[in-house]
């Protein structure tokens, strides 16, 4: 198990300068900033966290409590994070929201009412891609379609927010993997700006 000194202080910049500077001395495994993922605005929290990062150890662990959406977790690594945790991949799972590299998509709503298309075309889970683990951008044809999930959810199937559990944690690990081989050839501000622009041309 590891040790971790948890940075508060709310919205006020000397509070968190000087607890972090504090907790800091105690030589602890990681520092963790939190109480920043309990509804202050994102603009927000982006400006205490580099507030905060020139008084965190350079060499432990750095990590955001509670966050967040992919967007949210992209500006916390710009700003010198290396590890977060958040429901949201689940909880968003349970209520039909799913996350894909072109954007959100809400499997509820009627235009999927007869899509043929996985989740995400390019994603390989086994909810996309099923067992064979090919996208259909590649040319597999596995997994299950928009058509069917919506349909599943629509009958209140507990399938559905399984298999959408499953693509979304799936999302989210490819995600971590693309930005950590993205810093390993200090090309995080492209895969950045790729990223934004992906999500920009929709579902």
């Amino acid at each position: 198990q590891m040790l971790f000194g948890i940075n508060q202080g709310c919205c006020f910049d000397d509070l968190r300068i000087s607890h972090m500077q504090r907790i800091a001395e105690l030589d602890l495994d990681g520092y963790a900033i939190g109480g920043l993922a309990v509804g202050e605005p994102k603009e927000e929290m982006y400006r205490v966290i580099s507030v905060v990062e020139p008084y965190m150890p350079k060499d432990k662990i750095r990590y955001l409590m509670g966050v967040g959406t992919p967007g949210n977790i992209l500006e916390g690594v710009r700003r010198g994070v290396d590890l977060f945790d958040c429901v949201m991949p689940t909880r968003n799972a349970r209520n039909g929201h799913l996350f894909t590299r072109w954007g959100d998509l809400k499997i509820r709503n009627a235009r999927h009412k007869a899509d043929p298309r996985p989740i995400d075309e390019t994603c390989t889970c086994h909810a996309c891609a099923g067992e064979a683990g090919v996208p259909w951008a590649e040319g597999g044809r596995g997994g299950f379609s928009r058509a069917y999930l919506h349909h599943l959810e629509r009958c209140g199937e507990m399938l559905a927010p399984m298999l959408a559990s499953i693509h979304n944690l799936h999302y989210y690990l490819q995600l971590m993997r693309e930005v950590r081989a993205a810093l390993d050839v200090g090309q995080f501000t492209a895969f950045r700006a790729r990223f934004a622009a992906d999500r920009a041309r929709g579902v």
